[in-house]
C-alpha cells in the first residue's frame, strides 16, 4: 500500500498566466481536503499528484512499505494504484455493470472476482439496482456515483476526487459523501478531494490544505483550520470574501 506522497518544490507553469509552485505531504489512512478560491491551482495540483501531469520542476515521491518511487510517472504498475475521479463523469455506452468492470478486465482480473468487486462498489454508491441499465441513461448524479464506483472497484491505494459533488442534489451528494466516509473507515488508503463545499470539508476531512494563487498557504487539522485559521487569506476565504 502507498503510505505517503511527498511533493517538493513542484512547479507547473502555464505561460505567464499561472504557475503552481508548492510543496505538500499526504499520508495514508487520512482524508485530505484541498480548498481554495477559483483559479488557485486545485485541479492542477490534483492532476500532478495523481500522475496525470508532469511538473516542469520539483520532486514527486511515492512511498510504500518497501521502497520510495522517485520517478512515479514512469512506473505503470504504480500508476494503476492511483485513481482520479474527475468533476465531469464520462461513461461508456454499455451497461452500468460493464462500466464498473472495465478497469478490472483490463487488469486481467477473473470474471468471478470482477463481479464480486463490481457488485460491492455498486452497492456502496447505491446503484446495484441499476446494474443492467445503459449507463448513458443515468442522471448526472447517478453518473457521478458510477464514476466513483469504477474507482472503488479497482481498489486503488490512492483515491483523488475533483469536486465529486459539484452541482449535485442533496440526495446524490449524501450518497457520495457516505461512500467516501466508508472508504476512509477502512483506514488503509490515502484520499484527497477538492471541494468548494466547506460543510463537506468539515464532514469528511482529517487534514485541510488551503491553496491560493498556486501556493499552499496553510495546512492544518480540520478542527484547527475551521476554528482558528492561521493566515488572513484563509480567514477571508472562510468568511466568503474570496472565492
Amino acid at each position: 500500500m502507498i503510505k505517503e506522497i511527498i511533493a517538493k518544490d513542484i512547479l507547473r507553469s502555464f505561460d505567464s498566466r499561472f504557475s503552481l509552485r508548492c510543496s505538500i505531504g499526504l499520508q495514508s489512512g487520512q482524508t485530505h481536503a484541498l480548498l481554495g478560491p477559483n483559479g488557485s491551482g486545485k485541479s492542477t495540483l490534483l492532476r500532478v499528484l495523481s500522475l496525470l501531469e508532469r511538473p516542469q520542476q520539483g520532486e514527486l515521491i511515492y512511498r510504500d512499505e518497501q521502497k520510495n518511487y522517485l520517478n512515479p510517472f514512469s512506473d505503470l504498475a504504480l500508476r494503476r494504484r492511483v485513481t482520479l475521479v474527475n468533476t465531469r463523469p464520462v461513461v461508456f455506452r454499455e451497461s452500468v455493470l460493464k462500466n464498473v468492470t472495465y478497469g478490472l478486465r483490463i487488469r486481467g482480473i477473473g470474471k468471478k472476482e470482477c463481479m464480486e468487486r463490481a457488485t460491492m462498489a455498486l452497492r456502496l454508491v447505491r446503484l446495484e439496482h441499476l446494474k443492467d441499465q445503459p449507463a448513458p441513461l443515468l442522471s448526472s448524479g447517478e453518473k457521478q456515483r458510477l464514476s466513483l464506483a469504477r474507482a472503488i472497484a479497482i481498489d486503488p491505494d490512492v483515491l483523488m476526487l475533483d469536486e465529486p459533488t459539484v452541482n449535485l442534489d442533496p440526495e446524490n451528494t449524501e450518497i457520495i459523501e457516505e461512500a467516501i466516509k466508508a472508504l476512509h473507515e477502512r483506514g488503509d488508503r490515502l484520499i484527497l478531494f477538492v471541494t468548494h463545499n466547506l460543510f463537506q470539508a468539515r464532514k469528511l476531512a482529517d487534514q485541510v490544505f488551503f491553496i491560493h494563487n498556486g501556493r499552499i498557504i496553510e495546512q492544518n487539522s480540520r478542527e484547527r483550520f475551521f476554528s482558528a485559521p492561521e493566515t488572513e487569506l484563509a480567514r477571508r476565504f472562510l468568511r466568503g470574501e474570496i472565492y
